[in-house]
């Protein structure tokens, strides 16, 4: 599934090319944690609406070489995958942690998207809920904001290896039941779709072999972003689930607060219903046009 390009500076992108290769294209900026990987959930709905689904492993993930925090440095990797696939103009399309990329990418080539969506994405947890940052966030994030940039991560990394260190050592059932565990309690999207829970977890579990991309994605999102928002020319498709209690809707009507361009849809359903099924629908949208 997986291929590698070497970047202009000579660093290594994972990235997967699924769906139509023939169809309308797509950028997939994955979750949080994830690999490209994750897109082969919505493979079938790309293959079915005749859409080219080009998906990203972000720094730290999966093959490809970890760098400094930042959203717009990864915006400005996809690019450049899309040079190198001669794909000019794109639906970008982000999932839950990979929505602030979708942006970013977004503000740094205005004239490229012909549509962003933001599936489930969070906006700046300092202004929408920073109740929910927990300790160990707000000390990473204070860090670096003074500059210090390797004791951010130490912390976000000893944070990391508490929360999901024991999952590295289980075995492949044994991981898919405890992650089953971490579950938000309320309508779950994979209740319907039980057959792609599999994919889900094999994904997770290649994410976390390490912490290098999950430390670096909650130091990028979590901190102040490197992103002009005004920017922002393109129509802008935000999506939030009613129930979602892993990025509440709050979340889009702050976006939608900032986007000129944007439409928002709050969808029935959790995190999962406004990830993986928004992102069906929109394959289904562009495909039609």
């Amino acid at each position: 599934m997986f291929t590698t390009v070497t970047l202009h500076d000579g660093r290594t992108l994972e990235y997967a090319d699924l769906g139509d290769p023939t169809g309308t294209p797509a950028l997939f900026f994955h979750g949080t944690p994830a690999t490209a990987g994750q897109a082969a959930l919505v493979a079938d709905a790309a293959r079915t609406h005749d859409v080219r689904l080009v998906a990203v492993s972000r720094p730290g993930y999966g093959a490809t070489t970890t760098t400094p925090p930042g959203l717009t440095s990864c915006a400005a990797d996809a690019c450049e995958l899309a040079d190198a696939l001669g794909i000019d103009r794109f639906t970008v399309m982000g999932v839950s942690g990979g929505g602030p990329y979708a942006l970013a990418l977004a503000a740094l080539v205005p004239t490229r998207p012909t549509l962003v969506v933001v599936l489930g994405g969070p906006g700046d947890h300092w202004e929408v809920d920073p109740e929910q940052l927990d300790a160990d966030d707000t000390r990473a994030v204070e860090l670096l904001a003074s500059g210090d940039v390797e004791g951010a991560t130490a912390v976000e990394q000893a944070a990391s290896e508490k929360f999901f260190g024991a999952l590295q050592h289980l075995t492949e059932e044994e991981f898919a039941a405890e992650l089953g565990k971490t579950r938000p309690p309320g309508p779950d999207w994979f209740d319907a779709h039980p057959d792609l829970e599999p994919l889900f977890a094999s994904d997770f579990r290649r994410a976390i072999a390490t912490f290098d991309g999950f430390v670096r994605d909650n130091l990028s999102w979590l901190s102040a972003w490197d992103v002009d928002l005004t920017a922002i020319t393109a129509p802008v498709r935000l999506v939030h689930g009613e129930s979602d209690m892993m990025v509440p809707a709050a979340h889009g009507e702050w976006l939608h607060e900032r986007l000129p361009t944007s439409e928002r849809y709050v969808v029935p359903g959790g995190h999962g219903h406004a990830t993986f099924g928004g992102a069906a629908e929109t394959l289904a949208l562009i495909g039609s046009d």
